[in-house]
């Protein structure tokens, strides 16, 4: 096996068939194509995992507008990814959002007073005095996908593999899985459209008011209308 450090190195050996197979992070695989996802992997029990805002001065989220906020690489979406598919949608110029090689750098900078916050995932050790400064929605963990070049006998046996695996607190095993997870954080790349409230005029209507001026009569019909022939 082999751990590729940036995106772009993958991205590269990828085009040129070198990887057949990888653990790849889901909010990369959001803004990517051309793989098949074969199981999603489980930490603490679960397939998605909750990020976290943290800093070691930031006390609350408001003290962070104009702050200098790190998120680790994904491949080029890291602002898309913290604005819109964590924090719903807050304004492109909050904060400043810078790209850290991985969650450990990211924390290590806050720590050493080098960024101001860090958006990492929850589980992660927090070094005193950092701190979680508010609470973000869950993801989809890493996923176990293939690429071109695996045959459909290679890709049997690397989904019957995976789910015998029993591994540790990082990956403890892999489920069964599917793309849904991945287009779920592409969905949320995009800002959420805001509109304003629909305003919509209140309509009463009074009998009165649908029979004035009007003649109402009752039609006769005639009893020759009701008789029967013999």
């Amino acid at each position: 096996g082999r751990v590729y450090a940036r995106a772009a190195d993958f991205a590269a050996a990828v085009k040129k068939g070198e990887v057949t197979v990888a653990l790849v992070d889901a909010t990369y695989l959001a803004s990517s194509s051309n793989y098949t996802v074969l199981a999603a992997s489980v930490r603490g029990g679960d397939v998605a995992q909750t990020w976290q805002l943290v800093s070691k001065g930031a006390k609350k989220f408001s003290e962070l507008r104009g702050k200098r906020v790190l998120v680790p690489a994904n491949g080029g979406k890291e602002a898309d990814f913290a604005l819109n598919v964590l924090l719903g949608g807050v304004e492109k110029d909050y904060f400043k959002v810078e790209v850290a090689p991985d969650t450990v750098s990211a924390i290590a900078a806050v720590q050493l007073g080098k960024a101001d916050a860090a958006i990492v995932p929850t589980g992660v050790d927090l070094p005193s005095p950092t701190v979680q400064v508010l609470a973000l929605p869950s993801v989809a963990t890493p996923i176990l996908v293939g690429y071109a070049g695996l045959t459909a006998q290679q890709r049997t046996t690397v989904i019957a593999a995976a789910a015998n695996f029993k591994g540790d607190t990082t990956i403890a095993s892999f489920r069964a899985g599917d793309a849904e997870a991945v287009k779920a954080i592409a969905r949320r790349f995009g800002a959420p459209v805001k509109r304003g409230p629909l305003v919509v005029p209140s309509v009463r209507l009074v009998v009165g008011d649908l029979v004035e001026g009007r003649k109402l009569a009752i039609e006769r019909t005639p009893a020759t209308t009701f008789a029967i022939s013999r």
